[in-house]
């Protein structure tokens, strides 16, 4: 049965109690509401919460991840952020990937532009001294919000086969994502809110 998102980042009393609610660790195991809670930390892990037509659901999921792309994934994942984006991938550099989630929607924000500091002018120039990196800034194709994250001035593509919501980012949560990919497929992904700071210091000890 398909769940439904419904809030991100929320504390779990802030459900509608109809429903039952049941609770997930970060391993997808079954725990009570005490361990749940007991076990939330923003510097380690995200709490979402989804719900179907019978229950509520809470789910803790791990901020950082390293995996590998295997050979065939990978190349088709080159492929695709090929024709997104007109740029052919050299084979031989880094790839980092910032990722922009749908929420908030453009309903909630309060500021005209954003003041996230990954859109600075210095982000770029700085992250291109770390390692030989092919950059690319990518949205989900639920966003309605591209206004606010400067797109006059940053070229957000969309993921309009949602390619990496499969690969990487099942659940939609606040702000943005970014990855990181070496040559070899080895990839690093941090979930949520960050900044240009750690995007940097995570590139220069995943590539060098």
């Amino acid at each position: 049965m398909r769940l439904t998102l419904i809030f991100i980042l929320f504390a779990y009393w802030g459900f509608a109690q109809e429903k039952p609610i049941v609770f997930y660790n970060e391993s997808g195991e079954k725990v009570n509401r005490r361990k749940f809670i007991e076990a939330k930390d923003y510097s380690k892990n995200l709490d979402l919460y989804f719900e179907n037509d019978t229950t509520q659901i809470g789910l803790l999921v791990t901020r950082e991840k390293f995996g590998q792309l295997d050979e065939s994934t990978f190349e088709n994942l080159k492929s695709y952020l090929t024709e997104l984006t007109d740029k052919t991938i050299d084979s031989t550099q880094n790839i980092v990937i910032n990722y922009l989630t749908a929420f908030p929607k453009k309903a909630d924000n309060t500021k005209s532009s954003s003041t996230w500091n990954v859109l600075d002018k210095d982000y770029l120039k700085k992250l291109h001294k770390i390692a030989d990196i092919n950059q690319f800034w990518i949205n989900s194709p639920e966003s309605d919000n591209l206004e606010y994250y400067h797109q006059n001035k940053i070229n957000w593509i969309a993921d309009k086969e949602s390619l990496f919501e499969k690969l990487f980012f099942p659940y939609e949560i606040r702000y943005g994502n970014f990855i990181l990919i070496k040559p070899d497929g080895k990839f690093y992904y941090y979930l949520g809110e960050h900044s240009k700071y750690e995007i940097w210091e995570k590139s220069k000890k995943y590539f060098n």
